[in-house]
């Protein structure tokens, strides 16, 4: 039995639907969608050229839908023939002056995709032990191994960006805001269910720029700096052992995969497949990317991520390193 048979007799597990990116990036896509095509709505197949990918990919197609789940753009019409326009709250955060008002949007569109609206009154921005939040996602909600990581990673990251906190769950109990109705399995059925935000407080002064301060059960692990223009600070609670490392570098890997260029570069990763003949996992002697990977009902080797350029991959996606 060859390589290609025992793939192709993997079961597929589809998981639910839910934004690839975060809102961190999403953002940054509606800035650079809104820089192209300005004010004018653009035909959805055209969309791509504003992140300069090509058209036919899944990275083009998942980038637009996690747009439409985040509220940050509508549809107008439907099927390959529709339009984009940026959204009224989108278009509210871009124009907006006053930062209270930008934050109170960013609070509003982080919950507007179903699961992130869904886990948010459960989570919180302290979510539990990610073993707990992952037997969540696979055992009850049917999210497959592979999709799971991924979802909290995009989860911790939107969370944080949006400045959400405990006292923001009111607009869960009192509105529709978070998980609505409208936001479905098929993130392309049309509006979002928008609703306009609150009247915006007075301007505020300016506010300096501080160092964030330590909650009380916070330390500082490590800071460093990542290049010329760009450093990180570490900030952990409760014991940091081995243990919490190694999934810091899992959920790392993960954002890596993320924010890779994709048209130019990819992750890859080894994996494991089910032969069926065997009952057992087997190793694959190529690396694949996750997209590949999870289509063909594979399970990643944790901590095998490896960037490569994209030319580097075989005609089935495969990467054989020399």
């Amino acid at each position: 039995m060859n390589d290609s048979q025992k793939e192709k007799r993997a079961p597929r597990d589809r998981s639910p639907s839910f934004p690839f990116i975060s809102l961190k990036i999403a953002i940054a896509r509606l800035v650079e969608f809104e820089q192209k095509f300005g004010r004018q709505e653009s035909p959805a197949d055209r969309a791509y050229l504003a992140w300069g990918m090509k058209g036919d990919t899944s990275q083009a197609q998942q980038t637009l839908a996690a747009l439409k789940a985040f509220g940050l753009v509508d549809y107008k019409g439907s099927g390959p023939k529709r339009f984009i326009a940026i959204s009224d709250d989108a278009r509210t955060y871009l124009r907006a002056q006053q930062e209270s008002v930008r934050k109170e949007v960013l609070k509003k569109l982080a919950l507007k995709p179903r699961w992130i609206g869904h886990f948010w009154p459960l989570w919180d921005a302290a979510r539990g032990p990610d073993e707990a939040c992952l037997d969540a996602l696979v055992l009850t909600h049917k999210f497959n191994q592979n999709a799971a990581p991924l979802f909290l990673s995009v989860y911790d990251e939107t969370i944080a960006f949006a400045g959400l906190s405990d006292s923001d769950k009111l607009m869960d109990s009192s509105g529709s805001e978070a998980g609505s109705a409208s936001e479905t399995e098929d993130i392309d059925n049309g509006d979002s269910g928008k609703s306009p935000l609150s009247s915006a407080p007075p301007p505020l002064p300016p506010v300096q720029k501080q160092k964030a301060k330590l909650m009380e059960s916070e330390r500082e692990l490590t800071t460093g700096l990542l290049s010329k223009d760009a450093s990180f600070r570490l900030l952990v609670s409760g014991v940091v052992g081995v243990t919490e490392i190694e999934r810091l570098i899992r959920k790392l890997e993960l954002d890596k995969e993320i924010l890779a260029d994709q048209d130019d570069v990819v992750v890859v990763h080894k994996f494991r497949v089910w032969d069926g003949a065997k009952g057992e996992y087997v190793t694959q002697p190529l690396k694949s990317p996750a997209d590949r990977i999870a289509r063909i009902g594979g399970e990643i080797v944790p901590g095998t991520g490896e960037v490569v350029p994209r030319s580097a991959l075989d005609v089935d996606g495969r990467y054989a390193a020399n």
